[in-house]
């Protein structure tokens, strides 16, 4: 398949950057190695794409741990308005936070 999405590329004018680029295989079996141009593509993980993290194993744990650091940080930098103009301590606007995001997934 990626060979052909080469082919195709070059009929347009386009090369692939093989040392950029990465791969990642959905499944729970080892990714077979993938050849571009006799290069062997890296075989990753996880990567972030458009701010979601996709991981090998299909699962949204890592994503959502990182979605909850993203929300912590965020309200840490708003602690003072929080406390101030809504009378609401740093740990019960967390806490309401966690529950909603905890509510939404479950």
């Amino acid at each position: 398949m990626m060979d052909r999405l080469l082919v195709i590329g070059r009929c347009f004018g386009m090369e692939m950057n093989v040392e950029k680029t990465k791969a990642v295989r959905i499944s729970s079996h080892p990714p077979p190695v993938q050849m571009i141009d006799q290069k062997q593509l890296e075989n990753v993980e996880y990567f972030n794409y458009l701010r979601i993290v996709i991981t090998n194993d299909a699962r949204f744990t890592h994503e959502m741990k990182y979605r909850i650091a993203m929300a912590k940080a965020a309200f840490s930098k708003k602690k003072k308005t929080f406390h101030q103009q809504i009378g609401l301590t740093f740990k019960d606007a967390t806490n309401e936070v966690l529950q909603l995001v905890h509510s939404f997934v479950c």
